[in-house]
């Protein structure tokens, strides 16, 4: 899958030159000219790196950074600075910022830095080392490849990051149909004003035809990504065409069939979805003819080293140097003792930053968590989780016992519902499907 990058750039013209160099380069530019438009952007999808210029129109590139580390994603991050802004590029490359870059910068070597903080670990781990060191993964395991030949519409639920695109590749991969296209969808990609013609293709005047992605699936398999992200408008259409495999390009009188296999992701089941009606839950319960659970990180604990270790492995051998990085037992407790918000895409782009910066071989503590104020002290560390963890626990145990009603669960907090959607936005907490 090409790398999606977020460009957070008011200049119009260099804008226009970055987005056609990426997309020339393979890469998917998605361009935000404000720091309101950029954030808004990284609430409503995941990227692979982001490149932001300092100074915006409305507030600073440090604003957005920020921003996205209270998803605690660690998204791989270029600043673009002005010579007066170089001071405050390199503080935000000492707490997180992979590097920065003076304008007016070459290209290609935005391009080169790029290519090499953004990797795809659901494809590396769907395709080489699909890691299941835990029970739970091991249970997952047997129950791929009891699956893998099935044709039913399968649903993979899990927080996001948590690698549910690697289990619907390992899936594919482990089945008769491995040799057969792979689409993914993205479900936010499937808008009212051209997700149907995206998604089914379209008949023009003339008996022309335009073919959409599920044309070029054939026997293979189709993936949408984040159900809930679906234009309800296209819904009642996808509810169909999961149900008897048919669809009709716009504009056209024949309907369709179609061969592959349908599957799906999102971040909740339709069982948490609650007594939600509508398309939009009798859709999750169609896909959900099978139902994969995929359990964050902080569940699967045995597997944070060996994923870890795997990602080093990879990263080092993208690395313009040929060192062999190795974690220090001390950054090897860090990571088991983390809580892992983010999941695995957090694990994996702490580990990207690590090596593009490390100064040697040994990745340390504060290689990984730059961000966390734990000056080096594997202790000090353990007691910063364990805050975030009791935190995180009251929050939830909140929302449950108040059905989660936003108000009343900030009220028996003790906290503003401003604050409480920024600390559930910190911890990877759901929202719930109505604010109330």
């Amino acid at each position: 899958d090409a790398p999606t990058i977020l460009l957070v750039e008011d200049d119009e013209i260099l804008a226009s030159s970055l987005i056609a160099r990426l997309t020339l380069e393979g890469m998917i530019p998605v361009h935000a000219a404000t720091c309101e438009a950029a954030i808004e952007a990284l609430e409503n999808r995941d990227f692979d790196a982001v490149v932001s210029d300092i100074r915006l129109p409305d507030g600073s590139g440090e604003d957005v950074f920020w921003a996205e580390r209270a998803r605690f994603a660690m998204t791989p991050t270029i600043f673009a600075t002005a010579y007066g802004d170089i001071e405050q590029a390199v503080r935000l490359v000492k707490v997180g910022a992979i590097d920065y870059l003076t304008k007016p910068y070459d290209l290609g070597a935005l391009v080169d830095l790029l290519r090499r903080v953004t990797g795809h670990p659901d494809e590396e781990i769907g395709s080489t080392e699909f890691v299941a060191a835990s029970p739970a993964m091991q249970r997952m395991t047997t129950a791929l490849d009891r699956l893998a030949d099935d044709t039913q519409n399968i649903l993979i639920v899990g927080p996001s990051g948590s690698g549910r695109q690697a289990l619907a590749r390992r899936l594919h991969a482990l089945s008769a149909r491995a040799a057969d296209p792979f689409v993914v969808i993205e479900g936010a990609a499937l808008t009212a004003a051209g997700g149907d013609r995206l998604l089914f293709g379209s008949r023009a005047a003339g008996d022309g035809h335009e073919p959409g992605l599920v044309d070029g699936v054939g026997v293979g398999v189709l993936l949408v990504t984040d159900v809930a992200d679906i234009a309800p408008e296209l819904q009642a259409r996808l509810l169909r065409f999961a149900e008897d495999h048919r669809y009709r390009p716009v504009g056209a009188t024949a309907e369709k069939i179609f061969s592959g296999r349908i599957m799906a992701t999102n971040r909740i089941s339709p069982t948490e979805a609650g007594a939600a009606t509508g398309a939009g839950a009798d859709l999750l319960h169609r896909l959900a003819v099978i139902e994969l659970r995929l359990p964050s990180l902080a569940e699967r604990h045995e597997d944070i080293v060996p994923l870890a270790e795997h990602f080093l492995r990879v990263q080092s051998r993208a690395a313009p140097r040929s060192a062999r990085h190795r974690l220090t037992p001390e950054a090897t407790a860090a990571l088991r003792d983390h809580s892992w918000p983010g999941n695995i895409r957090e694990l994996r782009n702490r580990i990207v930053r690590a090596v593009t910066l490390a100064s040697g071989e040994e990745l340390t503590v504060t290689d990984l968590f730059p961000d966390q104020p734990i000056g080096g002290d594997a202790a000090d560390h353990k007691l910063d989780t364990a805050r975030r963890d009791a935190e995180r626990q009251a929050i939830e145990a909140a929302l449950a016992e108040n059905s989660g009603r936003i108000v009343e669960t900030a009220k028996a907090l003790g906290i503003s519902r401003v604050t409480l959607w920024s600390k559930m936005k910190r911890f990877g907490i759901a929202k719930p499907d109505v604010e109330r």
